[in-house]
């Protein structure tokens, strides 16, 4: 890719479409029917003195916590495009903490595969903060990369929003906050369907009408396109097990064989319903929002069933000697005029309470979005991919593979 990123935001190309990842960015939504399945701190420390190295304990999920430092001080690593121009600078102004924000989280086995011959010996990798993806973030946490976040140090912890608050990799938002959070559902050309007869598709199944054959595209995410089809089937991908999804995969793999899906595909699905290849595809909102821009007749729908939900995650390091600076952080963005501000330059759903009355203030066309503000009815019909233990995760992704690689 030859253009710069300054150059993609500026164009308002989504995270998610320069990475080849997960994002959301405002825009259009069709909503589900009304049948559909509900979705789904530890100790701060304040002072060298007061710790010391150690075993691993309460503050951690394994690895010992170092000896504080005094020094008011804090490196982040996150994604690109994925925050505005003043937050960092107006936080170091607020507490004094000198910030480091650096946007080199560009793809999470990428990172985890730079950190893990560090981390495995609980050794610092220099960062404070860094920002998975659910998954990613539990598997850190299951490894004991993660320190706990002291509620009493993070008071906006209180404007989470509810449906964030108890996924199954960190249930009590323990070790993670939130940054920015999207959705996945199904994108469809309305122009296409209606020359072929077809209602606006509400279901998974109806990706399956004869119809439509070689023009539906699924993702190569496992949890989302796996996801899907488990809520279809009435399974919740939040706690079901590996048996719950195998009807999920035979369905899957049912479409792969018999040729109704055109192909798995990562962000290039855009390029297939830009030049008609594919008229229906599981999508990411984020991207449909951009390719709408070019293509009006181009609309996204949150399955009755449901739709899935993912989070990219604030986890501080356990190697971490600034826990307290790093808290400090997390409760300056929880705050709605700071989330607000932040939202209103990236544009994802934010997962912080009060952020749409802010909005009204500075972006107020922002404020009503239900792919940038939904409102509960919405947030209800999302789920989050349960945490898999690393068997399962073998499981599921041997299975997957198979049908893949056909």
């Amino acid at each position: 890719m030859t253009r710069s990123a300054d150059n993609i935001a500026r164009q308002g190309i989504s995270r998610r479409r320069f990475l080849e990842r997960t994002g959301l960015i405002g825009g259009a939504v069709v909503l589900g029917g009304p049948a559909l399945l509900a979705a789904c701190g530890g100790g701060g420390i304040t002072s060298k003195s007061s710790q010391t190295s150690g075993g691993a304990n309460a503050k951690t999920s394994g690895c010992p916590l170092p000896t504080q430092s005094y020094t008011k001080s804090l490196a982040i690593s996150n994604w690109p495009l994925y925050i505005d121009k003043k937050t960092v600078s107006a936080f170091t102004a607020a507490t004094g903490i000198a910030t480091s924000y650096k946007e080199d989280f560009n793809d999470n086995e990428e990172y985890y595969a730079k950190v893990r011959p560090i981390l495995s010996q609980c050794r610092s990798i220099g960062k404070d903060i860094i920002v998975p993806t659910d998954w990613m973030a539990g598997r850190m946490i299951g490894l004991g990369w993660a320190a706990k976040i002291d509620p009493a140090k993070v008071p906006n912890k209180k404007n989470l929003l509810d449906s964030l608050a108890h996924p199954s990799f960190d249930p009590n938002r323990d070790f993670t906050m939130p940054w920015q959070t999207g959705m996945t559902g199904i994108a469809y050309n309305k122009k296409a369907f209606a020359s072929l007869g077809l209602a606006a598709p509400t279901s998974m199944k109806d990706l399956l009408d004869p119809k439509l054959k070689g023009k539906v595209t699924f993702l190569t995410e496992m949890r989302d396109c796996v996801g899907l089809w488990m809520l279809e089937q009435g399974k919740n991908p939040s706690t079901g097990s590996y048996a719950d999804a195998t009807s999920a995969f035979d369905q899957i793999e049912h479409a792969a064989r018999s040729g109704q899906v055109r192909r798995f595909t990562g962000n290039d699905y855009g390029d297939d319903l830009s030049n008609g290849n594919v008229i229906a595809a599981m999508a990411w909102s984020g991207d449909v929002v951009q390719l709408k821009a070019n293509n009006p007749a181009l609309e996204f729908v949150v399955p009755e069933a449901g739709g899935m939900l993912f989070s990219d995650n604030m986890i501080i390091v356990a190697t971490s000697e600034h826990v307290a600076d790093a808290e400090a952080w997390i409760d300056y963005v929880y705050d709605p005029v700071n989330a607000a501000r932040i939202t209103a330059e990236v544009q994802y759903i934010s997962p912080v309470k009060g952020v749409a009355d802010e909005l009204r203030k500075i972006a107020p066309t922002l404020a009503d979005n239900p792919l940038i503000t939904p409102p509960e009815s919405i947030q209800q019909r999302l789920h989050i991919f349960k945490r898999l233990d690393s068997a399962e995760e073998k499981q599921y992704n041997t299975r997957f593979q198979q049908i893949l690689n056909g």
